[in-house]
């Protein structure tokens, strides 16, 4: 009994300090005490590791420490505001063990019109310095060459070929800003 206050002491404190430095999602947080606890007690049997695990896990919750719909939403303003797509942001959040109800709760929020995911395509274009916002002087002989670059990096960002084109259909430089800065 005195070991498991002990390990149980250790989890806590682990798991504060871990919860101090970092928003994360509740899977994320149970990987990491599973980390700890193999490190404390290696020889520890699974059941009585996870059920440490979970009360430790369960503590936290009940103080609002760990947030899944928080770590989402702000997951999800974070991969907008930088140009990502519908589908990055899916990716990522299905990668820190998301439940799939909250994903697709924070797409809709960030994703809601057709439009939102030209203007993170534009917001990413404009950071890379491509499609209407490329600076240099275009000559024939290297657009093609030059555009397929510009799908290639916007797909690689998870983006449709239709958004990307339509992006890259854009050739007035306020037109996309405008798009940039609507709000709502």
């Amino acid at each position: 009994m005195d070991n498991e206050n002990h390990i149980l002491e250790f989890l806590n404190k682990n798991g504060l300090r871990y919860l101090s430095k970092f928003e994360t999602t509740e899977y994320q947080f149970k990987s990491f005490l599973r980390k700890k606890i193999d490190v404390f007690d290696p020889n520890l049997r699974f059941s009585k590791k996870n059920e440490f695990i979970n009360a430790i896990t369960e503590k936290m919750k009940k103080l609002n420490y760990i947030n899944d719909l928080r770590y989402s939403e702000i997951k999800g303003e974070k991969i907008f505001n930088n140009g990502g797509s519908k589908k990055l942001l899916k990716y990522k959040l299905n990668e820190k063990g998301v439940d799939d109800e909250i994903i697709e709760k924070i797409t809709n929020k960030f994703f809601s019109k057709k439009l939102d995911e030209i203007q993170s395509a534009l917001i990413f274009s404009k950071k890379k310095k491509i499609g209407v916002f490329y600076q240099k002087k275009l000559n024939e002989s290297d657009t093609s060459n030059l555009k397929n670059k510009w799908y290639g990096a916007l797909a690689r960002r998870g983006f449709s070929y239709e958004t990307a084109k339509k992006v890259f259909d854009i050739d007035n430089l306020s037109e996309a800003e405008d798009i940039i800065n609507r709000t709502g």
